[in-house]
């Protein structure tokens, strides 16, 4: 028990995951098979609000990739930059505009791009220094926010079990593949990754 409290001291989750597995098994005097069973049940409800709480970082994700490339296509594609300097900017396009290397294109289209590129930059450098002034008064960004709330969830509803136990095994989000769909230990084959022991 005691490198089993070590490593959940280090943060650990695979060993908060079997601490708890240990506190299933003396509470509900069962195997270890049998608390497997209760803490799936466990797992089940804490990801009850998964996609609500992770849209967040779903949406970052998503918009941040779309932002990359459209300010590429902005800068760089002829047809978007010519449509784009009639329909939105109000501009003449170049009498040459068929001859516009891609080089050409982007330094024709940068005197409208560079204000919002260098403006959507600035706020972002805002936002990175507003969450590092946050971190340190000590105040909880999102995720600590939804890791507490979560964990504070489930010990409210496995209230049999230590709190301590359940919350550090609660705060804990699940790998993500690449089609952000959660990678659930529970519906692998395996009783869990390895704990490294």
């Amino acid at each position: 028990h005691e490198a089993l409290a070590h490593l959940a001291m280090q943060g650990n989750h695979c060993a908060h995951r079997e601490r708890l597995l240990r506190e299933i098994m003396d509470v509900d005097n069962c195997t270890w098979e049998e608390a497997h069973v209760v803490l799936a049940k466990m797992d089940q409800y804490e990801e009850q609000f998964y996609w609500l709480e992770s849209m967040p970082y779903r949406l970052g994700i998503t918009g941040g990739f779309l932002a990359a490339f459209g300010s590429y296509v902005m800068v760089f594609s002829k047809p978007v930059a010519a449509w784009y300097a009639v329909n939105i900017v109000n501009e003449d396009l170049p009498v040459n505009l068929a001859d516009l290397t891609i080089n050409q294109v982007g330094t024709w289209t940068w005197a409208w791009m560079e204000p919002m590129i260098g403006t959507a930059s600035f706020i972002l450098l805002c936002a990175q220094f507003g969450r590092s002034q946050l971190a340190k008064m000590n105040m909880k960004p999102y995720t600590e926010y939804l890791l507490h709330f979560r964990a504070d969830r489930v010990a409210k509803r496995f209230p049999a079990y230590d709190r301590s136990m359940v919350r550090a095994w609660a705060k804990h989000v699940p790998p993500v593949k690449w089609n952000f769909f959660p990678d659930y230990s529970r519906n692998r084959s395996l009783r869990g990754p390895s704990s490294g022991l």
